[in-house]
């Protein structure tokens, strides 16, 4: 019943724009909407704290309904757990670093392959080679999610071992002495830690995710590199081009700058010119199409496209392709025995495929089935979600009773 009492409050007279932009011309109902989301986030807060967290709140669902308004906008966005934080809570999600570092020269890995040697379509999910979507936290741990996903497809390939590596063990030892890991770091220092401490890398079950930069242990836990050797690192050219030939091969960490349109981020091809700055965050390449490249990032299965983010092809992508590399890998001759860990269970589609009836769109994306029993709502905004795409059909759950009604079955 969430939103359906929110947009029946509004009522059919202001069905000539979106649901979410009606709720906010009526602060009782954006009350109600904050509220509604509390307790969808678990959130609680006390009064002074409540009335500062409701304003960014707001200004987070004006801006989710100004972006999924713009006209020709390939991506959808949503209201997330990023919703009613502030700027520096929102920064500690982040953690790409690279000052102090030294920077790797920007050389091919591989003699160059030419396009029409590269497969169209390449997505790594869909062959079972990409781990679950994982979650830093509040920890500035990004750069140790990128380099673990850069290698975790790169070691199935090579072993046919799906295997989920500890990002804790780089967050722990990379920067130990140096300062901590959770205020950033880059993926490069990964490998180069990896390549020095003998090409090891513990598993995740071994050295589990704590959130926090804590005392090294690699020495003290199971190496879990059984079927390769991380030798060191591999920097990738700086163009589209480049980064999808190596994406051809395997996975690759990468980063970018997130703005606030990704933090918003929902679903659809993802196409950001709001960008000015430096990369900010690190994030795991795992495949591409002829429209987009796909990154899994690591704030969750409830951020995103259920974890990961379609990146716009022939687009700079706020700096994607300028840091971007993977680990170089030696097999050890050694079966790997120990079976599959998780894999994702997202799967990506091949390409966008145009809806049935062109002229039946969702006008607000996302739209809920529990919206379909407001008339103008179902009508109006969200057709094809609401199965009314044709003017006979009912809405999905529904029949159409004898008096030529459409309602619930038992309602006939």
């Amino acid at each position: 019943m969430k939103f359906l009492i929110l947009v029946a409050i509004i009522g059919a007279a202001l069905a000539d724009e979106s649901p979410l932009k009606a709720i906010l011309k009526s602060p009782l109902a954006t009350l109600k909407l904050y509220s509604s989301f509390k307790g969808e986030q678990h959130l609680a807060f006390q009064a002074a704290e409540d009335r500062l967290r409701f304003r960014l709140f707001r200004k987070n669902a004006e801006f989710v309904a100004e972006e999924n308004s713009v006209e020709g906008e390939m991506a959808k966005f949503a209201l997330n757990f990023f919703s009613t934080m502030t700027e520096s809570e929102k920064q500690a999600w982040l953690g790409f670093n690279v000052t102090g570092a030294e920077l790797s020269p920007q050389a091919p890995s591989s003699p160059m392959l030419s396009a029409s040697s590269l497969p169209p379509t390449k997505l790594w999910t869909n062959e079972d080679k990409v781990t679950a979507v994982k979650n830093q936290g509040g920890c500035g741990s990004c750069w140790t999610f990128g380099a673990v996903g850069g290698l975790e497809t790169r070691y199935a390939i090579k072993s046919g071992v799906l295997r989920n590596f500890a990002e804790q063990e780089y967050l722990d030892c990379v920067y130990e002495g140096q300062r901590d890991g959770c205020g950033g770091g880059w993926m490069n220092a990964c490998y180069e830690y990896s390549a020095t401490a003998g090409g090891r890398l513990a598993k995740s079950v071994d050295y589990e995710y704590t959130g926090r930069d804590g005392y090294c242990q690699g020495s003290n836990k199971p190496d879990g590199m059984i079927a390769a050797r991380i030798k060191g690192n591999v920097p990738v050219r700086k163009s589209e081009a480049a980064n999808v030939e190596a994406l051809a091969e395997g996975s690759l960490a990468v980063a970018f700058e997130v703005t606030n349109r990704f933090y918003s981020y929902s679903s659809g091809i993802f196409k950001d010119t709001s960008c000015y700055s430096w990369p900010n965050h690190a994030v795991t390449a795992v495949g591409y199409t002829p429209l987009y490249v796909l990154v899994k990032n690591s704030w969750g299965k409830n951020w995103g496209d259920q974890g990961f983010v379609r990146f716009a092809r022939n687009h700079h992508n706020c700096n994607l392709w300028n840091y971007s590399s993977y680990p170089e890998l030696s097999e050890t001759g050694v079966a790997d025995n120990g079976g599959n860990d998780e894999k994702t269970d997202y799967t990506a589609d091949e390409e966008v495929k145009p809806d049935p009836d062109p002229e039946c769109v969702d006008v607000y994306p996302p739209c809920y089935e529990y919206w379909c029993d407001v008339d103008y709502v179902r009508n109006d905004y969200c057709r094809k979600t609401c199965g009314v795409c044709d003017e006979n059909a009912c809405p999905s759950g529904t029949i159409r009773c004898s008096d030529g009604v459409c309602r619930h079955e038992h309602m006939c």
